[in-house]
């Protein structure tokens, strides 16, 4: 685990590690970050806890203000850089970090490398749908993509969702600002073309953003941008009605009266649609397990990600979306 990304740092990751130890008595965790923070928190939780961390000091850390070129020049002795390597040589299975998106991206092309016909390796999430789940991506890795890294994310999201679903027969689409083919931008126009032309894709054509949570399709590819707002929209959506069901209008005794009776059942929605229980993405494409939480994560957030990097891990995702994409090697080309 990276400790030093993301709003909280440490304070977050800490309590979250002592809980999935509790949770997996025979999971042992990797810690990196300046030693003198992490072992005053540490200090706290039980020895149970304590002796399936091992402590890796790290004098650098990487701030939400670092950039890339930075990262990649300047920071290859962050805690960041260092979960990576862990990673690389097998010492662990999978990393967890709330740290900078950007300097995260790069550093893992750098350390771990990208599998064989990934151009660029994209942030993506199962997200719950009516009847079952939707992997949506890429989530902010990539904000300009072109049509041939639409179809390369179409193919990774499909073989993930493969992973994480259990089904073959998998629906993908664009998400676009219409269903009509003459819509969108002309980089979406052209990926849709060559999706219905990708024998290795089922492809159905265009959705839009409402789309992503009805169950119609399983596997919704767009570009960093759109993916990045789409999701964090419907978190906000999600966190604004939750506000508002628990306002009880004591001026009415009828909406009061309602209200009561409504509001078991919309706790229990509330508690399955809390973002937070959503947290994680994985980076697809890339030659090891590398999951993204939030930079504001709580310590409930950053949980649910290193659950997110569990399944990962248990799952081989790296290694199976290494060989589906090494038989899919020919890169996508344009069509007339």
């Amino acid at each position: 685990m990276d400790a030093m990304g993301g709003d909280l740092g440490p304070r977050s990751v800490v309590p979250a590690c002592a809980r999935f130890l509790f949770r997996y008595p025979q999971a042992e965790l990797k810690l990196f970050g300046p030693r003198s923070q992490l072992q005053s928190l540490l200090i706290k939780q039980p020895p149970s806890v304590r002796e399936r961390i091992e402590l890796v000091d790290c004098a650098q850390v990487i701030t939400q203000g670092c950039n890339p070129v930075q990262a990649l020049r300047r920071k290859r002795e962050s805690s960041m850089a260092l979960a990576l390597k862990a990673v690389k040589d097998g010492e662990c299975d999978a990393m967890v970090t709330s740290g900078n998106t950007g300097a995260l991206l790069a550093l893992s092309r750098s350390i771990l490398g990208a599998v064989e016909g990934v151009r660029r390796p994209a942030l993506g999430k199962s997200l719950p749908t009516a009847d079952g789940s939707c992997f949506l991506l890429d989530l902010g890795a990539n904000i300009d993509c072109s049509a041939e890294d639409l179809v390369l994310f179409a193919r990774l999201g499909q073989e993930a969702q493969r992973v994480f679903s259990g089904k073959s027969d998998l629906a993908v689409a664009l998400l676009n600002i219409g269903a009509e083919e003459h819509k969108g931008t002309e980089e979406i126009r052209r990926a849709g073309k060559m999706l219905q032309a990708d024998p290795l894709v089922h492809y159905v054509g265009f959705v839009e953003g409402h789309d992503i949570f009805t169950g119609i399709v399983d596997v919704v590819v767009c570009n960093g941008l759109m993916g990045n707002v789409a999701m964090k929209s419907a978190e906000g959506v999600i966190r604004l009605i939750g506000q508002k069901t628990f306002t009880i209008d004591k001026k009415a005794p009828i909406k009061r009266f309602f209200g009561q009776l409504a509001i078991n059942l919309l706790r229990k929605w509330r508690a399955q649609l809390e973002p937070g229980r959503y947290n994680g993405a994985s980076f697809l494409g890339l030659k090891g397990n590398v999951i993204k939480s939030h930079g504001g994560a709580s310590s409930e957030a950053f949980y649910r990600a290193m659950l997110t990097a569990k399944e990962c891990a248990e799952a081989d995702l790296s290694l199976q979306l290494g060989r589906a994409m090494a038989l899919q090697a020919q890169p996508p080309t344009g069509c007339d």
